[in-house]
């Protein structure tokens, strides 16, 4: 195995413009055998270097996230120094393909593998870029003890082949299985004596309401980048999903065609926004504030509560609800809620070839699926960031009221882990204290109704064998190129949605059934793991 030369690695950072490659350098020390690995704090002089993108969170407060207070007592408890290096803004993909096309590689890389690496996790360990954990278990207790515990956790951690390639990110329970949902504007609500809306005829007649009677020029906008939430709101995914054992193409579904009139009847009502197809988040933020839209989708943390605040800055009676994703009828569920697997696969620390001392990091990387891992990375320090209120770890005022003024969300990220996308076990009772006020509370109970039969109509972390890779990609580049021009044309109008049958013709003639067989057989060596 190389070592990483700390020149290299320097020339590397410059290339991909890493914010604080880390004080003291980044080359690897020798081998430690002699480590005791039986406890905590480890005894030894091995730093490890460590791959991540900085969390949005902190990137204005700290240069590097060794510069945190969690890191420092996480280092602390674990015994082992440790160099983060980050890529530039949204360029961590970049930054990886250059280390491994450099082959220098750190110690530790914390990465989507299952998204973003071209051929998932099972490629990267082929490839050489990173080891499979199978052979250290024995340091890796209280992970793979987890894995035990719940069939989920351990098909979803490793590959076809059965080999584990990395510590994930665990999402422990329903609430955090999803973040964001439609939102209305409640002040509204109340002065009209309009009902929270159910179904798509109450959204409809809402919408209605707001253009008529409240002078809305656009009741309904939201983010287009948001679509498949908008779909699925319409009970439509255009994602692919799973549907009596199969992958199908949600765009392609009869029930899409159905979703897709609905929208097409709303923009020529003028119910939805005239500009969707443009419309970004801050846009989307902005026209709600001022009046011009009604209704939208937001996330609960970085959207609902700091919209609310600053509507209430200018208007005291303004207000916003998360409300729950229409149905047809009323009294149904909405299973089409876009939710997120217990593991997604988007937060996933690996330990590299050129790891000198995988033993150690498989150790370190393990404190946090711990018992005290979990509180430290959830709550903090207790007396510090958090006190036990009737036996729950409850967030101290250094959380959340900040006395240097740091926002909720940077106060997390500074002292804890959870809120900044990491590996480890997310718990349910840091999203209920990050949503502090009662809208928020309220909007992810709204949001999370049929979540838990939602996520399992949600792929998996699947990977198409290597042979197929090509193919697969190929296909869904087209596919997926010209379902988000037709699906514009066809809300729009410039195409009539009497084509409908003949888009769907088009993207099988790309090779869309072949996709989905892919897909399909993908998911069947899933469920076999």
């Amino acid at each position: 195995m190389k070592k990483v030369k700390k020149l290299s690695v320097l020339l590397l950072c410059a290339v991909m413009l890493l914010a604080g490659c880390g004080k003291g350098g980044t080359e690897k020390t020798a081998v430690d055998n002699n480590a005791d690995l039986s406890k905590y704090p480890i005894e030894t002089d091995v730093t490890l270097s460590y791959f991540r993108a900085m969390p949005v969170n902190v990137a204005t407060l700290v240069e590097n996230y060794g510069e945190t207070e969690y890191a420092k007592e996480f280092e602390k408890r674990v015994g082992v120094k440790i160099e983060y290096l980050h890529p530039g803004a949204n360029a961590i993909v970049e930054a990886l393909n250059l280390m491994v096309a450099s082959d220098e590689l750190p110690d530790i890389i914390e990465y989507a593998w299952a998204f973003d690496y071209v051929g998932g996790p099972a490629k990267a360990i082929l490839d050489e870029v990173i080891i499979p954990l199978n052979d250290y278990k024995e340091y890796a207790p209280n992970f793979f003890n987890l894995l035990k515990e719940n069939r989920e956790y351990d098909r979803a951690s490793k590959t076809d082949d059965g080999e584990y390639y990395g510590f994930p990110m665990i999402q422990n329970g329903p609430l955090l299985s999803i973040s964001a949902g439609p939102v209305v504007r409640a002040d509204w609500l109340r002065e009209l004596g309009i009902s929270e809306p159910e179904t798509i005829a109450e959204w409809e007649a809402m919408l209605t309401a707001f253009k008529e009677k409240k002078g809305a020029k656009a009741p309904l906008s939201f983010n287009y980048g948001l679509s498949n939430q908008f779909f699925a709101f319409l009970d439509a995914p255009k994602a692919p999903y799973i549907e009596d054992g199969k992958v199908v193409y949600g765009a392609a579904q009869p029930k899409f065609r159905e979703a897709l009139g609905i929208a097409h009847d709303w923009f020529n009502k003028g119910l939805l926004d005239k500009n969707i197809a443009s419309v970004d988040g801050k846009m989307a933020g902005s026209q709600i504030l001022s009046g011009d839209t009604g209704a939208s989708f937001m996330s609960g943390g970085s959207g609902l509560g700091p919209h609310i605040i600053s509507g209430q800055a200018e208007n005291p009676d303004f207000d916003l609800i998360g409300v729950r994703y229409p149905t047809k009828n009323k009294g149904e569920i909405n299973y089409s809620t876009p939710t997120s697997r217990p593991i997604g696969g988007a937060y996933t620390a690996s330990i590299s070839t050129q790891c000198t001392n995988p033993a150690i990091a498989a150790k370190v990387l393990d404190y946090v699926y711990s018992e005290e891992g979990q509180i430290l990375t959830n709550f903090g320090i207790e007396g510090k960031t958090f006190n036990m209120v009737d036996g729950v770890p409850t967030y101290s005022d250094l959380i959340m009221k900040n006395p240097d003024g740091l926002t909720i969300s940077q106060a997390l990220g500074m002292y804890v882990k959870s809120g900044i996308g990491a590996y480890g076990v997310v718990d349910e009772g840091y999203i209920k204290q990050y949503y502090e006020l009662p809208q928020q509370k309220k909007a992810l109970e709204a949001w999370t109704i049929g979540a838990e039969k939602s996520m399992m109509r949600g792929l998996p972390t699947i990977t198409p064998k290597s042979e197929e890779l090509s193919e697969y990609a190929n296909i869904m580049n087209e596919v997926d190129k010209y379902r988000d021009q037709m699906i514009i044309k066809f809300i729009t109008g410039i195409e009539p949605l009497d084509k409908f049958d003949e888009y769907v013709e088009t993207m099988n003639k790309y090779g869309l059934e072949r996709a989905m067989e892919i897909q399909t057989a993908a998911l069947k060596r899933y469920e076999k793991r």
